[in-house]
Order: structure tokens, then sequence, then C-alpha cells
């Protein structure tokens, strides 16, 4: 009875030992990064690519193949999260591969995304112990200010472009389609494509009679964020209507062009005027 009661005493000792080791194990040889953020506007979810790849010249690869049942989670409320966000979640890592693991972020002001802190950990594989680690990682990530609602606006700037006529706003010729955004006038959806589960796609249209203008802060009126959304607003109803436009703020300018490049140079230059550090 006493060398069953010291086998069984020895065995679990081992196995708590050898679980303890692998544990921690299950950690090493792991490379955390940001992938490229899609902006989004104030208010909206961000989706946060977390790249985890192992490294290949570390020297625990000889003995072991993948990292198991990686938990990821934010470690701290810095910004306003839901209890989705605060949840963690379970990736496994393959031998030698990059895995990505996209995480959900609400945000709360416009400018550089600042990240919280992330937790990795693991229990693998019995859960009898927990290895963790806090990382700070840095990302790209950019949140454009929110869209004022619709308003009506006639820039008493610029000029229009040569071919102006009293049909309109550049919507001669359908030439294509691009991602649709939020605020987006809802009569140049493509709906067909959606019911095709294509996505959400936005019908684009160029011509002869396109406006040519300054998109000018110092027309608008309100607090520095309510300039800001309501340039926000005419830059994405400018580009929906196909018009030529520029950016005038107090401290930068960005001459006038069009397209989804400088649509984000000017949403970006909103995003970063006299944003918090």
């Amino acid at each position: 009875m006493n060398s069953l009661v010291f086998f069984f005493t020895f065995l679990l000792t081992g196995i708590g030992l050898v679980s303890m080791h692998m544990t921690q194990q299950n950690l090493l040889g792991l490379q955390f990064s940001i992938a490229h953020v899609k902006p989004v506007f104030c208010y909206q979810t961000i989706s946060l690519p977390l790249a985890i790849k192992q490294l290949s010249q570390h020297k625990i690869l000889s003995n072991k193949l993948s990292n198991y049942s990686i938990a990821v989670k934010f470690s701290s409320t810095k910004h306003s999260l839901s209890s989705a966000t605060r949840s963690a979640e379970l990736v496994d890592v393959p031998f030698k591969d990059k895995t990505i693991l996209h995480l959900s972020h609400a945000t709360s002001q416009r400018g550089p995304f600042e990240l919280s802190p992330i937790t990795i950990s693991s229990c693998y594989p019995l859960g009898l112990f927990r290895a963790w680690a806090n990382i700070q990682l840095n990302s790209d990530a950019i949140v454009y200010p929110n869209p004022a609602p619709p308003f009506l606006h006639k820039p008493q700037s610029g000029s229009d472009s040569e071919g102006q006529g009293s049909l309109g706003r550049g919507f001669d010729d359908f030439s294509g389609f691009k991602a649709h955004q939020p605020g987006e006038s809802l009569k140049h959806i493509h709906w067909k494509a959606y019911a095709r589960e294509q996505g959400l796609l936005s019908k684009t249209f160029s011509g002869a009679n396109n406006y040519e203008y300054w998109l000018n802060w110092k027309e608008l009126s309100g607090g520095i964020e309510q300039r800001l959304s309501q340039l926000c607003r005419l830059i994405i109803d400018a580009e929906t209507q196909g018009d030529r436009y520029g950016l005038m703020l107090p401290d930068k300018t960005v001459n006038i062009s069009q397209g989804e490049a400088h649509q984000h140079q000017c949403l970006k230059t909103l995003a970063m005027y006299q944003a918090k550090k």
C-alpha cells in the first residue's frame, strides 16, 4: 500500500514539473507585431491584425513543433472596451508559420490610435500552471473624425472646373466601384453586388461636369471637433460625387485632387490636427 502511495506521489510530482516546464516553453520563441490597420471613423470598432510567428533561430525549435492555446487579450481598459474585447482570444501557432489574429478595439477619439498593452498567456498542456507576459506594440492605426450628419454647404472659395453645366456634379459616366464608407449616400450603393455577398460597394462616376473647390476651415462654424466633423462629412460627399477638392486648415493645406488616396490624405490630415499625444 505504501509503495502505491509513493508511486502516485512521484507520478503526480513528475507530471507537475513537466507541465510547469511545458507551460513556460509554450510561450518561448514567439514574436508579435501589428500589421497594417485599416483606418476607421471615431466611435467605430477598429480591427487590429496581430501577427504571431516563431523565431526560426530560437534554440527551442529543435525540441518542439508548435505553440498551442496561446491566449491573447488587452490587459487594461485605456479606451472604452466592450466585454467582447476584454475576453481572451485563443490561437495555435503552427511550427515555423505565421498566424494572424484579429483583435477588436473600440475607439473614442480621433488621431493616432494608442494601443493598450496586450497580455499573452498560456495554460498548456494541463491547465495546472499559467505563464504570461505583457507586451506593448506599436501600430500605424489612424482614427478619422466622426462625420457630421449631411448638411448643405456651398464652398465660397475655389472654382468650378471647365465644362460645368446645369445637369450636375460629375455623374455623366459610370466609372466603376469602390468600397462603401460610412456616411456615403445610400443611392449609390451597388445593391446587386451586396445581394451576391460581394460586400458593400458604391458606384463612382466621372465626366466633364466635376466641381473643383476648396474645403476651407474658415468657412465653417463651431469648435475644433465640430469643424473637423463637418470637413469630414464634406470630404466624404465630395469623393462620392466625383468632385475635385482641396483642404485648407489653419496650419496645413492639401492640394486639389480626387481619388481614394487623396481622400485618405485629407481625412488623415483632419485626424492629426492638434491630435492628443
